[in-house]
C-alpha cells in the first residue's frame, strides 16, 4: 500500500511523490474529458496523448513505493499487511460495482452508453472481473499486485543478488507477454492475465510497470534519471523510426489497450523528464513554486485514496445530473478545493517539509 503522509523526511522519497502526483492529475484530466463528452480540440487531443501516460506511471510508481514503505519491515508484517490489504481492496471493488449496479439500470439507461454497451455489465460480470468498463477495475490488478509484492520483497531481503533478480524476473515476464504466442483460448485464467477483452487491465501485462517500479526504487529511482533518460529516449527513438517505416501510428494511446511495450518505453521517457523538471524546480525559493510542490506531493501521497473518490465524483455527478454529464468539470474542481481546505494543516507539513529540502540542497551547494 502507499506510504503514510506523514512527512518524515528521511523515509519519504519526493521524486516518488511528484511522480505519483502527477499521473494522479493526468487520470482524472482523461476522465474528465473523456466521460464529460465534451468536443477535443487539436491542442487538447496532443495533451491528452501525454495524459493518457498517467495510468502506467500510477502502476509503476506503486511497485516503487511498496519497496521503500516495507523494505525494512519483517516478513511477516509484511505478508499480513499487504494480504489484509489486497483484501479490503478486493471487497471494496465488489460493495462498490454492486452498489453501483443497483443504482444504475444498466440495461436501459445510456449514461454510459459510450464506455458501456447496454446489457454487458452484469451481477456475473463483475464477480468474475468480466466487464472491463466498470470504473475501479484497476483495484483488481492493484490486488494482485499487492498479494504478490511480500515475495518481491522476500527476493529483495533474502537474496544476494536481488537486484538482478528483479530485473530477470521483469525481462521474463516481457517475454512471455511480447514475444512467446499466448495461447488464444477461452480460458478464464489466460483471459484475466492477458486478454483485454474480458479486462481493461490484464494482469500479466501490468505487472511489468509493476515490475519496473519495484526495481528502478531498488536502484535509487530519481538517482538514475540520467540512465533512464538515455535508455527510454533511445529505445523511443527506434520505436519511432520503425513505426514511421512501417507507417503505424505514433500516438502513444493507441497502444495504451492493450499494454503494449511502445507505450511503456513512452512513459518512462515521459517520467524521466519529469524527474528532471522536479530536480529542477526543487532548488528554486520561490513560496508559489514550493507550495505546488508541496501540494502535488501530498496527492501523490494519498493517490490511491484520491482515485477511488474521483470516481465517485464522477458517478454520482452523472447519476444526478445526467444527460448533463459535463457539469463533472464543475464538481470535481470543487472536490479537489474540498479536500485541500481538509488538508490544510498537512499542506502546511509539506510545505515546510518542501522549504527544508531548498535550504539544505543551499547547504550543499555553499
Amino acid at each position: 500500500m502507499e506510504p503514510s503522509t506523514g512527512v518524515q523526511k528521511k523515509k519519504v522519497n519526493f521524486y516518488i511523490s511528484y511522480i505519483k502526483g502527477i499521473a494522479l492529475v493526468f487520470i482524472v484530466l482523461i476522465h474528465l474529458i473523456d466521460w464529460s463528452g465534451a468536443p477535443v480540440p487539436l491542442g487538447v487531443f496532443l495533451l491528452k496523448e501525454l495524459f493518457h501516460v498517467g495510468i502506467l506511471l500510477f502502476i509503476l510508481t506503486s511497485g516503487a513505493v511498496i519497496l521503500i514503505a516495507y523494505k525494512n519491515k519483517p516478513i511477516r508484517k509484511i505478508f499480513e499487511r499487504l494480504i489484509y490489504r489486497s483484501a479490503q481492496l478486493l471487497l471494496f471493488y465488489y460493495a462498490y460495482s454492486f452498489i453501483k449496479l443497483f443504482i444504475f439500470d444498466f440495461s436501459t439507461e445510456p449514461f454510459y452508453e459510450e464506455f458501456i454497451t447496454i446489457g454487458t455489465l452484469t451481477f456475473q460480470h463483475i464477480l468474475t472481473f468480466h466487464s472491463f468498463s466498470v470504473p475501479l477495475t484497476i483495484l483488481i490488478a492493484y490486488v494482485c499486485f499487492l498479494a504478490v509484492s511480500p515475495f518481491l520483497l522476500l527476493i529483495d531481503k533474502k537474496i544476494t543478488y536481488s537486484k538482478i533478480s528483479i530485473a530477470i524476473l521483469a525481462v521474463l515476464f516481457f517475454f512471455i507477454n511480447y514475444v512467446t504466442n499466448v495461447p488464444t483460448i477461452n480460458n478464464p485464467i489466460i483471459n484475466f492475465l492477458y486478454t483485454n477483452g474480458y479486462a481493461l487491465f490484464p494482469i500479466a501485462l501490468w505487472f511489468v510497470p509493476f515490475l519496473i517500479g519495484f526495481s528502478f526504487a531498488q536502484i535509487g529511482f530519481e538517482k538514475q534519471k540520467k540512465n533512464i533518460f538515455v535508455i527510454s529516449s533511445i529505445v523511443l527513438t527506434i520505436y519511432i523510426l520503425v513505426f514511421s517505416f512501417q507507417g503505424k501510428p505514433l500516438f502513444p494511446s493507441s497502444y495504451q489497450f492493450p499494454l503494449d511495450p511502445y507505450f511503456i518505453v513512452f512513459s518512462i521517457f515521459v517520467m524521466s523528464l519529469f524527474l528532471y523538471g522536479f530536480h529542477y524546480f526543487e532548488k528554486k525559493n520561490t513560496p508559489w513554486i514550493q507550495k505546488i510542490l508541496a501540494g502535488i506531493r501530498l496527492l501523490g501521497d494519498n493517490t490511491l485514496h484520491l482515485y477511488i473518490y474521483h470516481w465517485m465524483v464522477i458517478d454520482f455527478t452523472i447519476w444526478i445530473l445526467a444527460p448533463y454529464t459535463g457539469y463533472i468539470w464543475v464538481t470535481m474542481p470543487i472536490f479537489f478545493v474540498l479536500y485541500l481546505f481538509i488538508k490544510k494543516n498537512k499542506f502546511s507539513e509539506y510545505y515546510v517539509n518542501q522549504k527544508d529540502v531548498v535550504q539544505d540542497m543551499g547547504r550543499e551547494i555553499s
